[in-house]
Order: structure tokens, then C-alpha cells, then sequence
């Protein structure tokens, strides 16, 4: 069975009609007829985790590791023209790239200098296959992990990055955001007014105030939530049982 087509086609948001027939079509058997919502789900989503290597897997190791530290997290940070996988604030901000079995690593130079540029602490976390084409590429500040099952195998931890840019981190945040946090909007005047280390930790506060309320519910209903739709109620907080029951 091909389950990259489980991954790509599950929706947390299709109906349980059309979900039993493409779990009819798949698995091409009726015997999951009678599943509710939730079972065809909970289905799809150990199905998944056993047969694929998609960066949803990965992702859920990330989330699950910081869920219980006192960090706020988000998921698909937009930073320059690339999207953070996984990034975490607290009194640092800590970046994860990730790139699974089925990822190439053609845009990670370009992603890697981005979040270089904005976040303290920046990891890419991989599947072993990319192991010494990762290690040959990286920046020395950068960390590297992959897992084994469950286990975390750290090849190296990150180290502060050397190309921290406040302006870059500016533009991060939105207009309603910097003049909150600095009592103006233009940039010329935060950057001679505020000193680098000022404007990096009101960034981090920016940050942590815009994710908080979402991570929080995440983690509130950790156990409610199938790991293959943790992204999905981060981003939109509805109560889960309003999603599976339908």
C-alpha cells in the first residue's frame, strides 16, 4: 500500500460519510463500515505513524518533547520567504527544520540562513538517511537531531547564532505588534533607539504573547487530539470532540 496517499488525502476536517469511503477505497475492504469519526481516524492516523515518513511524525515528537516545559511553541513560522516546521520561546527561542525520509534538502541553505537571522537556537531534525549530507552542509552553530523510535539521538546541540539580525526580526512581527511593544512603527527609529539585545528579547515577548493562547490549548487537550491533528487544532482551537463526532 502506498500510505503517502493516506497522509496527502486525510483531512481533520472531512465528514464521516466521505471518510468511510476513502477508508473503504484505500483499504479496500468495508469491514471499517460502522467506525465512528474518531476510530477511522485514530486508523488513519497509527497507520501513519507505522508505515510513513512524513514530517507529521516528526513534528509530533517535537511538540510531545516541549509539551511539558514551560515554553510556548507554534507550528510553520513564516521567516523571510521560509516557514519555521517547529519553533519554541521561552527565555530563548529555539528553530526545527525538519526534513524526513521523503524530503530533499534542496532549499535547506536557504532556510537555514533565514532562521539564522531571527532565532537564537536553530536544529534541524532529520531522518537518518540525510545524516552525512546534513553534517557536511551545516553551519557549525547549527544542531542536528534524528530519532530512533522514540528515542532522541543528538548529534550536536545548537549554538547561539552568530547572525542574529533585529531588523530581520522586525519585519517578523506585524505593525499592530511593534508599535504595542515599542510605542512606534518605524523601524529607523527602533533600531537607534533600542540597542540589539533589547529589541531581540521584546521579539521573544512578541512571540510568546501572539502563540500562547493556541499552544495553550493544545496542550490542554493533548490527549484529546490524534497526533496526526496537532497542527490542525493548534491553528484553529476547536473543541475536538466537535470534530471527531461529526
Amino acid at each position: 500500500m502506498d500510505y503517502s496517499v493516506l497522509a496527502k488525502s486525510y483531512s481533520t476536517l472531512t465528514y464521516v460519510k466521505e471518510l468511510r469511503e476513502f477508508v473503504a477505497a484505500f483499504y479496500n475492504t468495508d469491514k471499517y463500515n460502522d467506525f465512528n469519526k474518531f476510530e477511522l481516524a485514530k486508523k488513519i492516523n497509527n497507520d501513519i505513524f507505522e508505515h510513513y515518513n512524513g514530517e507529521q511524525i516528526l513534528k509530533y515528537k517535537l511538540a510531545n518533547e516541549f509539551r511539558k516545559k514551560k515554553y510556548v511553541a507554534a507550528f510553520e513560522v513564516k521567516v523571510k520567504s521560509s516557514r519555521a516546521d517547529f519553533l519554541v520561546i521561552n527565555g530563548d527561542t529555539k528553530s526545527f527544520e525538519i526534513k524526513s525520509k521523503i524530503d530533499t534538502l534542496n532549499r535547506l541553505e536557504k532556510q537555514t540562513n533565514d532562521y539564522g537571522d531571527v532565532f537564537e537556537y536553530n536544529t534541524v531534525v532529520i531522518d537518518i538517511k540525510h545524516l552525512d549530507k546534513v553534517i557536511a552542509t551545516m553551519p557549525e552553530y547549527y544542531g542536528i537531531w534524528y530519532y530512533e523510535g522514540k528515542s532522541k539521538v543528538v548529534v550536536r546541540e545548537a549554538l547561539y547564532s552568530p547572525n542574529i539580525n533585529s531588523e530581520e526580526q522586525l519585519k517578523m512581527l506585524t505593525k499592530k505588534e511593534i508599535r504595542t511593544a515599542f510605542k512606534t512603527d518605524e523601524f529607523n527609529k527602533i533600531l537607534i533607539e533600542y540597542s540589539k539585545e533589547q529589541i531581540n528579547q521584546i521579539f521573544k515577548d512578541v512571540l510568546k504573547k501572539r502563540y500562547n493562547q493556541r499552544w495553550d490549548f493544545l496542550t490542554t487537550n493533548w490527549n484529546s487530539i490524534l497526533p496526526i491533528d496537532i497542527q490542525f487544532f493548534f491553528n484553529k482551537n476547536i473543541d475536538p470532540k466537535l470534530i471527531y463526532s461529526n
